[in-house]
């Protein structure tokens, strides 16, 4: 299946993002499902988004994160949740684009300001029950913590733990 994507597209994503409580949407782009061999979606994304900080523990889930519009940090963390790297996307190229997260690495997403736009990609099939590890120190999406949570993520420095 062809496809073609440009601005009128990430437009419709940051309508749906800034309608969503979560603060982001997500747009498929492989046809298969969750059967896909390979997943593929952009991700519209605003400042203020709670990424819970998880990884993906089977062996072929490596994660591949594109910024195509706008920028967002990739956050990576030790198994005890102390931020181990801060890593800058930016679609301007005034940085890195791109970054690989290995398998059963911990790692969140936080957007500084503006929309970002993220490709993502991995392998499939994606199967919700056992695609995450969510990090047991992190809040869950909706619990009070959460959103002193994102307040951290966005500032964080390297070495440090979210506390709660």
């Amino acid at each position: 299946m062809r496809q073609v994507l440009g601005a009128a597209d990430f437009a419709e994503l940051r309508a749906a993002a800034e309608t969503s409580p979560r603060k982001r949407a997500h747009l498929e782009l492989h046809a298969g499902g969750g059967e896909d061999a390979l997943q593929r979606f952009l991700v519209g994304i605003l400042p203020g988004s709670y990424v819970r900080a998880h990884r993906h523990v089977q062996a072929h889930k490596l994660e591949l994160t594109v910024c195509l519009g706008g920028s967002c940090d990739v956050l990576l963390f030790d198994h005890r949740g102390a931020l181990t790297e801060r890593q800058r996307l930016r679609a301007d190229g005034s940085g890195p684009v791109l970054m690989q997260i290995p398998p059963n690495t911990w790692h969140s997403l936080s957007v500084p300001e503006g929309f970002a736009v993220l490709l993502e990609v991995k392998r499939g099939p994606y199967d919700a029950t056992s695609d995450k590890d969510f990090a047991a120190w992190a809040p869950r999406e909706g619990e009070p913590g959460a959103t002193n949570c994102t307040a951290w993520l966005r500032a964080a420095a390297i070495g440090e733990r979210w506390s709660g």
